[in-house]
């Protein structure tokens, strides 16, 4: 089953039974309160046990009034300047629970990660030679498939079908692949907002012989030099909480941690959270 995505009154909203889920992408406009009927009638309707927004400053008030938290905040997400959240309500409360353990390990792999943070990339951890990195076009659409069919055995929306990923290279989504003798081995989805000046890091798929040799940070490397050179002025992304791997990489690489999402999103059938890291191009470094 894959999400409905709408637009309804100016807002961008994503829902589906994949993640159990309602979630506020973008609004083009200042109309919270409709916007906050709109979340909450279709989460009544459809029986979702969570509502997740991402919004400008300006909203935050509006949120918090109707009962919403703030998980995440990401300083310079509008533009670099403005600051953004994600806010989270849960219809059903026991989603919104983690237990003593859950919590332990979410709080020992952010300490980890931390403990790797370098202020830029390692200059000795550069692109073996034998691999390559570039942007994927459509003539790697079948590839990309093969690849993804290989990761996914679910999604919420539909990267394993070829029509699709050819709809999202024509619109606000790019791909970069990483390869080693001409064999697709990771590709990386990015979302790019030019309205906001930002790129979101959505995915990352790792061929299964492939895991755990950390290669997401060669293309973590990348991706940052094609944002800002193309003067994006923000990069962030949401990463699994219990991954050790990819946690260490965006710290290695000088991301800022926002927040956590609590049990946001079904990856291979299992609820998990999401940590948001961030970064800004001028360097700006609040995190938590």
């Amino acid at each position: 089953m894959y999400d409905t995505l709408e637009k309804i009154n100016g807002a961008t909203i994503r829902h589906g039974k994949t993640h159990d889920r309602v979630y506020l992408m973008q609004s083009e406009a200042d109309n919270w309160d409709t916007t906050l009927q709109n979340l909450k009638h279709i989460a009544d309707e459809k029986g979702y046990s969570k509502i997740l927004g991402r919004i400008p400053e300006g909203a935050k008030a509006h949120f918090e009034s109707k009962g919403y938290g703030v998980e995440a905040e990401i300083p310079g997400m509008f533009h670099g300047v403005k600051p953004g959240f994600f806010i989270s309500d849960f219809p059903n409360r026991q989603r919104a629970h983690c237990d003593a353990y859950e919590l332990r390990t979410l709080q020992s792999i952010k300490s980890i990660a931390f403990a790797a943070k370098k202020p830029s990339e390692d200059p000795h951890l550069r692109l073996p030679s034998h691999y390559d990195i570039r942007a994927l076009d459509p003539c790697d659409i079948p590839i990309m498939v093969d690849l993804h069919k290989k990761v996914f055995s679910n999604y919420s929306i539909p990267i394993s079908e070829a029509d699709y990923l050819l709809k999202m290279t024509t619109k606000d989504f790019k791909f970069f692949g990483l390869f080693h003798h001409k064999a697709l081995l990771i590709t990386a989805i990015l979302k790019i907002n030019e309205k906001e000046s930002n790129i979101e890091i959505v995915d990352f798929a790792t061929h299964p012989d492939f895991k755990g040799q950390n290669l997401s940070y060669y293309l973590v490397q990348k991706i940052k030099k094609y944002g800002f050179e193309n003067d994006y002025k923000h990069i962030y992304s949401l990463v699994r909480a219990t991954s050790y791997g990819l946690n260490i990489t965006f710290s290695k690489h000088g991301f800022m941690l926002g927040g956590t999402l609590l049990n946001n999103t079904v990856i291979r059938g299992h609820l998990e959270s999401m940590n948001v890291w961030y970064l800004n191009k001028d360097g700006s470094r609040k995190g938590i």
